[in-house]
């Protein structure tokens, strides 16, 4: 490291409002440390606490560990992937409104200010030279606070507004959405079902979702999928663009890898209003990782489709497809609903 390599992340505000003022985002406290101008872009300073990620970054060496010695598990893999994808104000908000007049986000940056993060440390030292208070941040460890700075669309040859009138700042939201662990296993016959409640308890909202699965059905996709891209192909007007002999060849490889022929894929239609459900079978969860080569067709998504618009209660129908093949003559099958994406 270099002083150049520090005066390169240190930021040039030509105009600054400095506050200091703590205020709740969505729940999240919060330090507005101030607004500036750097040229033609207005930004918002933001800082909040952050998590200790000490254990999840010694968790994230012992699963690597596995992962090489062949024993990982994909159940494991999943859950540590949960624990690493909390959502940060980044995500959230979306813009500041000032006496009614509205100013929505362009672009964000941060992170968490660890040692390495010379932009992070050198705007502390440039706020806290201009008498900015850290409020409750003042006595956390740096490597716990985490900072961000939101620019504002457009271009400003001046900030638009004084100290007083950001007493009136109020910051826009969008809804906040988790990524959770659910881990409730499940039992059940393949074809249509009763459409009993279920329900998980979901710790983020501190509340119930309820949910009702309605069919477990059997998808030949391998067939599906060829036959579509069959007819798509004959259907190309020569000498035009389209869907490549390469693409082709590795779609079709793809396909053989989560469901070879004469096997099938599951797909659960579910009814839930508050959350997407993921489900996975057990087999599938109890699987090794393997190391990924670095070939294949990774970059195809495959998603199920259901015919039916509402559940039997109602509610618009869901659909979770297992990229997983199941025998096709299978008649009960063991599932786990591993996780969920729920929306405040």
């Amino acid at each position: 490291m270099t002083i150049g390599d520090i005066r390169s992340c240190m930021h040039n505000f030509e105009e600054a409002v400095y506050l200091g003022t703590e205020l709740e985002i969505a729940g999240e406290r919060t330090l507005l440390a101030g607004i500036f101008r750097e040229e033609d872009r207005l930004m918002v300073c933001l800082f909040a606490e952050d998590e200790d990620v000490t254990e999840l970054q010694e968790e994230r060496v012992k699963m690597e560990k596995k992962r090489r010695r062949g024993t990982l598990t994909r159940r494991e893999e999943k859950l540590t992937e949960l624990k690493e994808g909390g959502d940060s104000l980044l995500q959230i908000i979306r813009g500041i409104r000032v006496h009614g007049a509205e100013y929505e986000f362009r672009s964000g940056s941060g992170g968490r200010m660890e040692e390495y993060n010379l932009e992070g440390r050198g705007l502390v030292y440039q706020l806290v030279h201009h008498g900015v208070s850290f409020g409750f941040l003042e006595e956390r460890p740096l490597s716990m606070v985490q900072y961000l700075i939101m620019e504002l669309e457009g271009e400003y040859d001046r900030i638009p507004f004084e100290e007083e009138d950001l007493k009136a700042l109020e910051f826009m939201t969008v809804p906040r959405h988790y990524h959770v662990p659910v881990k409730q296993k499940i039992k059940a016959s393949v074809g249509a079902q009763s459409g009993k409640m279920r329900k998980f308890y979901c710790e983020k909202l501190q509340k119930e979702i309820p949910y009702y699965i309605n069919y477990i059905e059997l998808a030949d996709t391998f067939s599906e999928m060829q036959e579509r891209y069959d007819t798509m192909r004959e259907e190309q007007p020569s000498g035009e663009p389209g869907f490549s002999q390469r693409d082709y060849e590795l779609l079709m490889n793809y396909l053989k890898e989560i469901c070879p022929p004469g096997m099938r894929n599951l797909q659960i239609e579910y009814e839930c209003e508050e959350a997407s459900l993921e489900f996975y079978t057990k087999k599938q969860l109890q699987e090794k990782v393997k190391i990924n080569p670095g070939t294949g067709a990774t970059a195809f998504f495959l998603a199920g489709k259901s015919t039916r618009k509402e559940g039997m209660h109602g509610k618009r129908m869901k659909v979770c497809f297992i990229q997983h093949p199941v025998e096709e003559d299978i008649a009960e099958i063991e599932l786990e609903l591993l996780s969920a994406f729920v929306q405040e």
